[in-house]
């Protein structure tokens, strides 16, 4: 993985813990879904929260008419600056992985 892949995936992760500290309550329905699915389907909780999460956001940033990665890759930034390079990294890594 490069450097810049991994800044991304930090930005990401850093921009998750930021939405939902700005969001508990979305944080608390997101688990409580997880928790009910997984006591439905005799599944792993953790795997489920976090898909239960991703759709939380997922659902939030489309119902502000925003990109859900875009939208946790700024809140996981300092700065525009550092907003613009992963974004500009992220590209690079798409186009190297279609062969562009």
């Amino acid at each position: 993985m490069s450097q810049e892949s991994i800044r991304v995936k930090e930005a990401v992760a850093l921009g998750k813990r930021r939405f939902f500290e700005q969001h508990p309550q979305l944080l608390a329905e997101a688990d409580a879904a997880a928790d009910q699915e997984a006591a439905i389907r005799d599944s792993g909780l953790a795997d489920l929260r976090e898909v239960a999460r991703y759709r939380v956001i997922a659902s939030f940033a489309k119902g502000h008419n925003q990109d859900s990665f875009a939208m946790l890759l700024e809140l996981g930034t300092d700065s525009p600056e550092q907003f613009q390079q992963l974004i500009a990294a992220q590209n690079t890594h798409i186009k190297k992985s279609i062969g562009m």
